[in-house]
């Protein structure tokens, strides 16, 4: 008797970098068995490499590579199953076909769920401290729900960045695709002045600006 599972993960390593994994794992008697094929592309899916690795005990076995189009053995053992493998019409064939079935296809899919995937930040300026013309404060901007991960924030006075004073997290996952970034302003408030987030990120058409309170100390202002 043996536990088989069927395992298919796609796994972005890099954005230029994509690895779609489908596996066989077959356990018997203390002995390990996988198949796994592993689909290997960078920004553009036409310059797809499909590899079947077979793996026993964690040494391969065989490797399908198809930029060659043929299995090479490793081992006696390997070699003898590669120049089966490789003798079968019918299975290279198939090899050749699933670049398209299994591998382009998934990749479109995954690359329209996930890399090509946008989703807007939501984001909320408000104080950490009530403020008061004339006396020190901090503002905290946050940019949440986001996607991708890739985000830009700056502060502006009066429609001038601000470089100093100026603090901010590293990009945060939330554990659902989607990520959140926080950043501080200490400031002294002026009347009249007008103190924005800005936000740009690939989501939105043009920056978003989100101003403090309207230039009025003890409020917060929200724009989704």
């Amino acid at each position: 008797p043996f536990n088989r599972q069927i395992i298919s993960t796609p796994i972005s390593d890099t954005p230029a970098q994509l690895y779609v994994l489908t596996g066989f794992l077959y356990v018997t008697g203390g002995y390990v068995y996988q198949m796994i094929y592993d689909c290997e592309y960078g920004d553009n899916i036409t310059d797809m490499v499909f590899l079947v690795k077979n793996i026993f005990n964690q040494k391969i076995n065989t490797l399908y590579d198809s930029r060659v189009g043929k299995y090479v053995g490793f081992g006696e053992y390997g070699m003898t199953n590669a120049a089966h493998y490789n003798s079968q019409k019918w299975k290279m064939d198939e090899r050749k076909v699933e670049v398209e079935t299994l591998c382009r296809y998934n990749a479109r899919l995954f690359r329209r769920s996930t890399l090509d995937r946008k989703v807007p930040p939501v984001v909320k300026v408000h104080e950490t401290k009530p403020a008061d013309y004339g006396k020190r404060s901090m503002l905290e901007c946050s940019v949440m729900g986001f996607f991708p991960q890739e985000v830009r924030l700056s502060w502006l006075r009066d429609g001038v960045e601000v470089t100093t004073d100026v603090s901010s997290t590293d990009v945060l996952a939330n554990g659902d695709w989607s990520f959140q970034l926080h950043s501080y302003l200490e400031f002294t408030p002026r009347r009249g002045e007008r103190v924005s987030c800005r936000v740009e990120h690939s989501s939105l058409r043009e920056s978003l600006e989100v101003d403090w309170g309207k230039g009025q100390p003890g409020r917060e202002n929200t724009l989704n």
